[in-house]
């Protein structure tokens, strides 16, 4: 699954800011999908959040309004 390897590429690069040799960075990917087992995997892999199809609009708003800067859009 992608998001396994970008987690691992995420672990790299965490060990490397510890040891100070690069800038810490963070990885967040949206998933819109309706297979139950997706949902299962995604929080293995490092995922912070999920969303299945059919969905509300304040469900996904929820979900990615953590993404933008404003305080008013805060992930709860």
């Amino acid at each position: 699954m992608t998001t396994r390897r970008i987690r691992d590429i995420e672990e790299e690069m965490n060990k490397r800011v510890k040891s100070g040799e690069g800038k810490k960075s963070s990885w967040n990917l949206p998933v819109l999908d309706v297979i139950q087992a997706t949902h299962e995997e995604c929080p293995k892999c490092g995922m912070d959040g999920y969303v299945s199809k059919p969905f509300e609009a304040e469900q996904l708003n929820r979900e990615v309004s953590c993404f933008f800067n404003s305080p008013s859009h805060t992930k709860s």
